[in-house]
């Protein structure tokens, strides 16, 4: 079954703290992300773009919202997609402007870069529903290191049945 949305949904603060939980990865070393040179590629986050982009790694889809832990603003990042999207995104919320972008961009054959005017931390959770097994979706996780998540069907059915369940407000 394709999940779509059909409204915009804010997402509790119970799932928040699920969809935070402890990463099967985390990477503290900058350098050990070459290692997913081979792999698809989804940064969500300024700094783990950047950190990519430092070592020569241009992400399949890459979402950003020009600030880093919420405040401070970032400079802007080197034009290295092939096309830019620009959506709106309220913080703990997930648009359906956002959810639409993250599926169209991963069936685009090119490299997109998603700029958010809002918060992008919840784009994550389209970011592996849309993506194929085996995707590597990574993200920030403050003063700790970077989150990893390869994707696979038990993962991409925790974010299916998460979204279902708050969109029927159950």
């Amino acid at each position: 079954m394709q999940l779509k949305l059909d409204k915009d949904i804010e997402i509790p603060e119970n799932y928040r703290s699920v969809f935070s939980r402890a990463p099967e990865v985390l990477v503290t070393k900058e350098s050990q992300l070459e290692f997913f040179q081979e792999k698809m590629l989804i940064t969500v986050g300024d700094m783990v773009t950047r950190t990519a982009l430092k070592f020569n790694i241009v992400p399949k889809l890459s979402i950003i919202d020009m600030k880093t832990k919420r405040d401070e603003i970032m400079d802007d990042v080197p034009d290295k997609w092939d096309r830019t999207l620009n959506v709106k995104n309220p913080p703990g919320k997930i648009t359906v402007e956002l959810w639409d972008a993250v599926e169209d961009s991963l069936k685009f054959k090119g490299k997109t870069l998603i700029r958010v005017d809002g918060e992008e931390d919840l784009a994550s959770l389209p970011c592996i529903y849309f993506s194929p097994d085996g995707a590597i979706v990574i993200y920030g996780v403050p003063n700790k290191g970077i989150a990893v998540y390869e994707v696979g069907e038990p993962l991409r059915n925790i974010v299916q049945n998460a979204i279902l369940e708050i969109k029927g407000g159950k």
